[in-house]
């Protein structure tokens, strides 16, 4: 049986959103977790992370958004925040705009994770994406996915992974959910539960009304955009490849029910 660790929930939220967080408390106030708001940052938050528009347009093929930068630095600093307090040993990370199933028991998934060497689980994804079955957590699976899903919208991460994943972090280069999406290279294996334990909210968006709305430019891909695709793209399968093979330690093994 597994050990059930110590988790907290925090939902990253603006402090001034005054009617998401009513929603939340509507959903969590009597569910009996351990949950709270984390205060989300905007793109003007003093933080450490650099941010440089250049590097943006080489890395992702533009410069991001005020939102996008906010949503970026909320992560970073709910993650550094979590490296901050040893009482946890997992955290459950969600935005505002999701409704969350209360009677599921994340602890006991995340125990589940730990002996089974998983340090990071999406529990929503925007896209679907090919899949291997790795294992079952009651009538649910554990996913493997071959590609990126997008969305931060909810998941689980370890103390480690979180130590590991942020102590990489000094720039912002690219969305926040792209570079979690870059599993090839830190260290978040790209796991999903499915079905999902929660679910988006049908309110408008922030990030996309922002996108919809900003004079961005749209610059022709750089060479070094070019390269940088093309490096990805390589690194990307060369992982795969080995995570597939019989020699992988970790090796991904699709399993039927």
């Amino acid at each position: 049986m597994s050990v059930v660790p110590k988790l907290s929930l925090r939902v990253v939220s603006l402090a001034d959103s005054a009617a998401r967080r009513a929603a939340v408390a509507e959903n969590l106030g009597a569910s009996g977790l351990d949950w709270a708001f984390f205060d989300a940052c905007r793109a003007d938050t003093p933080s450490p992370l650099d941010v440089d528009a250049g590097a943006q347009r080489d890395s992702f093929g533009r410069a991001l958004t005020g939102a996008e930068i906010g949503c970026f630095k909320s992560h970073a600093a709910v993650l550094a925040a979590f490296d901050e307090d040893p009482a946890l040993d997992w955290l459950m990370v969600a935005e505002d705009d999701v409704w969350i199933d209360t009677d599921f028991p994340y602890a006991e998934l995340a125990g589940f994770l730990d002996a089974n060497g998983i340090g990071f689980l999406r529990l929503f994804a925007r896209e679907w994406r090919k899949a291997y079955p790795r294992f079952r957590f009651g009538e649910r699976q554990i996913l493997f996915l071959a590609s990126d899903p997008y969305g931060t919208q909810g998941y689980l991460i370890s103390r480690e992974t979180a130590a590991r994943f942020g102590a990489r972090l000094d720039a912002i280069r690219r969305p926040i959910d792209d570079e979690m999406g870059r599993f090839w290279e830190n260290g978040l294996d790209n796991h999903l539960l499915f079905p999902f334990p929660l679910i988006e909210r049908h309110v408008p968006s922030t990030m996309n009304s922002a996108r919809a709305g900003s004079d961005r430019d749209k610059p022709r891909p750089s060479l070094r955009r070019l390269l940088a695709k093309g490096g990805d793209y390589i690194a990307k399968r060369a992982y795969l490849g080995w995570r597939l093979s019989p020699l992988a330690r970790d090796r991904v093994r699709p399993r039927k029910r």
